[in-house]
């Protein structure tokens, strides 16, 4: 009698019951998540090849390879949470990377000079500029608004992903004061060029744009639904509809037959 207990609707109880359709569902929007991130990831590491494929570490001077390789480690991160259903990366991490290209998106439009006619393509048909500076812009924003779930960063995140660029313009002043052959990655802050006049303006402006489009990643951040418009970031787990558990059926014979250890 105990083998007949042991089975629910002529199923063995050791077998796990199928999964419901909204499960499946979930599982298949989930694996399109990775999927996506993994290509983000992809086309990050494809701009960025000639630092981390070819050894040239000197390229991680510019701060468009330094935002465009931060992207591609936190895009992998998210990439391998949502397959395994973990924690995705700290919001101010992931908050910043995005801010940081949408930074490079637009100085690269506004204040860089054109990419040179004659610039080989690396990989999709684009040059390593159209990479860097144009598409994964765009696909860090897309992640941030679609795949990530929000109102996770606070005001004060501004103010750390500021100190980041901080940082920066000193690591580069710094170096250009220490090998002036090296030169400056950028015009706007070649000291040699601007004195410490014209590069400390240059740091406010910069820092004070830096400040408010932070500032205004945030606000979009906190107007978001909390939880991710795709995948199931920022939904708890009661959010993924659960299997019914097997429940054992009665002995044959009925219940006085089993009261009675039949």
């Amino acid at each position: 009698m105990r083998a007949h207990a042991a089975t629910w609707h002529g199923v063995d109880a050791g077998t796990p019951p199928a999964p419901t359709p909204e499960v499946a569902s979930v599982r298949v929007i989930d694996a399109v998540v990775v999927l996506l991130r993994l290509a983000a990831a992809t086309v990050a590491l494809a701009g960025t090849q000639s630092v981390w494929r070819d050894g040239h570490l000197a390229g991680l001077v510019y701060f468009t390879n330094i935002s465009n390789l931060s992207f591609a480690v936190v895009i992998l991160w998210a990439a391998v949470a949502s397959a395994l259903g973990r924690g995705q990366p700290p919001a101010v991490l992931k908050g910043g990377v995005t801010l940081f290209l949408v930074i490079t998106g637009l100085v690269s439009w506004l204040v860089l000079a054109p990419e040179a006619p004659g610039a080989p393509v690396l990989a999709f048909g684009l040059t390593g500029g159209q990479i860097e500076h144009e598409v994964t812009p765009v696909l860090a924003v897309l992640d941030f608004v679609v795949l990530d779930a929000h109102r996770r960063l606070r005001w004060r995140a501004a103010g750390w992903w500021v100190a980041g660029l901080l940082v920066y313009c000193a690591f580069s002043t710094v170096r250009g004061l220490v090998r002036p052959e090296l030169g400056y990655p950028y015009g706007f802050i070649d000291l040699a060029a601007l004195g410490w006049g014209g590069l400390t303006l240059n740091v406010l402006l910069y820092g004070a744009a830096f400040a408010l489009l932070g500032l205004l990643l945030v606000l979009v951040d906190r107007r978001l639904p909390r939880a991710a418009l795709l995948g199931t970031a920022g939904r708890g787990p009661t959010s993924v509809p659960a299997s019914p558990a097997p429940r054992a059926a009665a002995p044959p014979g009925g219940p006085e037959r089993q009261a009675h250890g039949s």
